[in-house]
C-alpha cells in the first residue's frame, strides 16, 4: 500500500507560469522509465495540441504557449509505451488566468460539488443568490472545458451542463 502511495506521490503533471510570460511549463514525472512522451494539451472545446517530449534528467518538461484569454488548460499524455496518463480518466484540468495570475488545478469531481451545494441551497430554498452564483460559475467553466471528442468525459461534462441547465430553470435563470 505505502509502494502504491508514493508512486502516486512521485509520477503525475505539475504545470507552472514561466518567469515573465503567460507561457505554461509542463513537468510530468514518468510512473516508468521511458524516453518520450507525446503531451497532449487543450485550453477550450475539443481542439488539441500535441507535441513530442524527451527526458531530461528525472522530467519531461515542455513550455506551451498559453492564449491570453485562456481560462483552463486541460492535460494528459501517452508514454512511448502507450500507457496513457491522463490522471484516471479525468484529464489534468487547470483553471487560469494571465492577469492576474492564477493556476488552479480542479477536477470534475470538484464541479459536481459545487452542483450539489447549489442544489441543496435551492431545494432548501436558503442563499439561493449563491447558488445562481455556484451555477454561473459551474456554467462558465463548463462552456471551455476540455474534452476528448467521444470520451467519458464528454458524456460527463454533457450530463453536468444537463443537471446546471435544469436547476436554473427551477430558480428561473
Amino acid at each position: 500500500m505505502n509502494l502504491l502511495l508514493a508512486v502516486m506521490i512521485l509520477c503525475g503533471v505539475d504545470v507552472y507560469f514561466l518567469k515573465d510570460s503567460p507561457d505554461l511549463l509542463v513537468r510530468l514525472i514518468p510512473e516508468s522509465q521511458i524516453e518520450h512522451l507525446t503531451l497532449h494539451y487543450c485550453f477550450e472545446g475539443s481542439l488539441w495540441g500535441s507535441r513530442v517530449v524527451k527526458k531530461e534528467g528525472k522530467f519531461f518538461d515542455a513550455i506551451i504557449k498559453t492564449p491570453l484569454d485562456a481560462r483552463i488548460v486541460g492535460i494528459y499524455a501517452i508514454y512511448d509505451d502507450q500507457t496513457i496518463d491522463d490522471n484516471r480518466g479525468q484529464l489534468y484540468l487547470y483553471e487560469l488566468s494571465i492577469y492576474p495570475r492564477m493556476l488552479m488545478p480542479f477536477s470534475v469531481s470538484d464541479l459536481e460539488v459545487v452542483i450539489a451545494q447549489a442544489r441543496k441551497k435551492i431545494i432548501t430554498n436558503t442563499h439561493v443568490d449563491e447558488a445562481i452564483a455556484l451555477l454561473d460559475y459551474v456554467n462558465e467553466i463548463l462552456k471551455a472545458l476540455p474534452v476528448i471528442a467521444d470520451s467519458p468525459g464528454e458524456s460527463k461534462k454533457n450530463i453536468l451542463q444537463a443537471e446546471v441547465d435544469k436547476l436554473k430553470m427551477q430558480v428561473g435563470r
